[in-house]
C-alpha cells in the first residue's frame, strides 16, 4: 500500500483581525498548532513526490501527508506561505483563474460572506425566497426546492445548505447570479469588485508562490461544478485553466487538478487524461491509497478532521 493523507484547507486567517468572525475557516494559530501535529505524526511530501508516485509507481514515505489549499485566497499568501517557509515544507495551492485574472467574486465566495454576515440564516432564506418569487418561481416550486435541498450536513444546518445549494446550482443560471449579487449588496454591503481585490491573490502573488518553492495547480477557470456541465464546457474550462497556469509560471506538464466542489464525471476524467493531467483531487473524505484509488480521483480529508 502507498497510503497518502491529503489535507484540504480553504480559509486560513487570524480571526481576531477579521471583519467576518463567523466565516467558517481555520484560525491562524490553530493552523500553526495543526502543522505541529502533522509534522509530529506524518512526513509532509511535495506535489512533485505525488506526481512521481502516481506516474511511475514510485514509493511514498511512511506516513506521507500532502497539504492542499483551495480557492486562491490572499490569506494563503499573507499567512500560510510564511509559516510553510519557516518550517521548510511545501504546500500545493489551487486557485480558480477567473477571480485572479478578472478580479471578480465567485458566487461560492459571495455566498460564504453573505452567510457570515448574520447569525440568523433564516433571514437570508426569507430574502432569498422573496427574490425567487420576484423572478417568477411559485410557492409550490420553492416548497419542492426546500424539500430537496434543505438537508443538513456534518458542518452546516439545513437552512445554510439550502442557501448554498440554491445559489450554487439549484436555481436557473439566468437568475441565481443576480440574486446572489443582490443578497451580497444587502447583507455584506461592499461592492463585489472591491471585495474581490481584498479576497483573492493577484497574479504576482501566485507567481511568488511558485518562486518560493510552492506548487500551483488547476482549480478550473470559473470554479464550476464540472459534473453538471457539458463536455465541451468542461474542455474549455480545462484549457483556460492550463493557459492561466502557463501565465503564472506554474507547471503544465504532469500537472495537478483540484476539482471545484470535488465534482467531476467520466467526461472530466477523459478530458484530463487527454490533457496529460497527472493527479486529480476530490473532496471525498477518506485517506488516499495510490495503489487502490484512481490517480485522478484521490480523496482528501478536511482540516477539521485533525486536531487544531
Amino acid at each position: 500500500m502507498r497510503d497518502l493523507t491529503i489535507v484540504m484547507y480553504h480559509y486560513v486567517r487570524p480571526v481576531a483581525n477579521s471583519k467576518y468572525p463567523r466565516l467558517k475557516g481555520l484560525e491562524l494559530d490553530a493552523f500553526k498548532r495543526q502543522l505541529d501535529f502533522l509534522e509530529s505524526r506524518y512526513r509532509v511530501v511535495t506535489a512533485e513526490d505525488i506526481v512521481s508516485a502516481a506516474r511511475t509507481n514510485a514509493p511514498l514515505p511512511a506516513g506521507a501527508c500532502w497539504l492542499t489549499f483551495d480557492d486562491g485566497y490572499r490569506d494563503h499568501h499573507a499567512h500560510v506561505l510564511p509559516e510553510l517557509l519557516k518550517r521548510g515544507i511545501q504546500g500545493s495551492f489551487f486557485a480558480p483563474a477567473k477571480p485572479v485574472a478578472e478580479r471578480m467574486m465567485l458566487d461560492v465566495n459571495s455566498i460564504h460572506f453573505i452567510l457570515a454576515s448574520t447569525t440568523e440564516p433564516s433571514i437570508i432564506v426569507r430574502e432569498l425566497n422573496e427574490l425567487c418569487r420576484d423572478a417568477g418561481l411559485s410557492g409550490e416550486q420553492l416548497k419542492s426546492l426546500w424539500s430537496t435541498h434543505a438537508v443538513g450536513s456534518r458542518y452546516d444546518p439545513a437552512e445554510v445548505i439550502y442557501v448554498k445549494r440554491m445559489l450554487q446550482h439549484a436555481l436557473p443560471e439566468r437568475i441565481r447570479h443576480d440574486i446572489t449579487s443582490i443578497l451580497f449588496e444587502t447583507f455584506v454591503g461592499v461592492p463585489q469588485r472591491t471585495f474581490a481585490d481584498e479576497l483573492y491573490m493577484s497574479k504576482d502573488e501566485i507567481r511568488h508562490l511558485t518562486q518560493a518553492g510552492m506548487y500551483v495547480g488547476s482549480h478550473g477557470y470559473r470554479h464550476l461544478w464540472m459534473n453538471k456541465e457539458e463536455k465541451h464546457v468542461q474542455a474549455s474550462e480545462i484549457k483556460m485553466s492550463i493557459d492561466f497556469l502557463k501565465e503564472v509560471g506554474a507547471p503544465v506538464d504532469n500537472w495537478i487538478m483540484c476539482y471545484p466542489y470535488g465534482a467531476y464525471n467520466e467526461d472530466t476524467i477523459t478530458l484530463l487524461e487527454d490533457a496529460l493531467c497527472a493527479v486529480g483531487v476530490t473532496s471525498e473524505p477518506a485517506k488516499a491509497d495510490l495503489d487502490s484509488h484512481h490517480r485522478l480521483k484521490l480523496p482528501r480529508l478536511d482540516t477539521n478532521d485533525f486536531p487544531q
